[in-house]
């Protein structure tokens, strides 16, 4: 079993207040709050729809046990550290020489490295593995998520009883499709 755990939020949206108020041509500030949360739903909706993280965060993967190859559910994303309990009780960082990180498409897997494998757990141990998370500032992608967003914000702000967004969808689909 897994379970990820944010241990530093990201510090910004993908898209700013402001690139969204220019979108929908707004002057006034006074819609401000409603236009932030579709700005959140619409960027929740995207990671949640294509397993992206958009903005730099750090999270922690933390398992019960060790996998033959652990395939690391969030993307993109590099491994900080891995820490472990030991068999005392006590909280082991696993040194580098000791693990291989493979990405491929998009996905990040890790396993013990040539000749070694993953050491023993204490009673009731725990593996945490530190990841930072989200898009470069310069990835094609985010460009594509952004415009996603934007979209889907301005659907989501113009059309408040719900529609759908046909050109949202055409983005995410993109998205998808460039992680397989």
């Amino acid at each position: 079993m897994s379970e990820i755990v944010t241990i530093e939020p990201p510090q910004d949206r993908a898209v700013t207040l402001e690139e969204a108020r220019q979108q929908l041509r707004l002057d006034g500030r006074d819609e401000d709050l409603l236009l932030v949360a579709k700005l959140d739903a619409a960027q929740a909706e995207l990671e949640q729809q294509t397993g992206l993280k958009l903005c730099e965060q750090t999270l922690e993967l933390q398992l019960q046990d060790w996998l033959d190859e652990i395939t690391v559910p969030i993307r993109p994303c590099t491994v900080a550290e891995i820490r472990y309990t030991a068999l005392g009780g006590s909280t082991v960082a696993l040194p580098e020489a000791d693990y291989v990180v493979r990405r491929r498409h998009g996905v990040t897997r890790i396993r013990p490295a040539s000749g070694k494998s993953w050491p023993e757990l204490g009673k009731d141990g725990l593996i945490r593995i530190t990841l930072s998370a989200g898009l470069d500032e310069n990835d094609p992608d985010l460009a594509i998520a952004r415009a996603a967003i934007l979209v889907k914000t301005a659907s989501l702000f113009e059309n408040r009883e719900g529609a759908a967004c046909l050109a949202f969808d055409t983005l995410v689909g993109q998205l998808k499709c460039r992680w397989i």
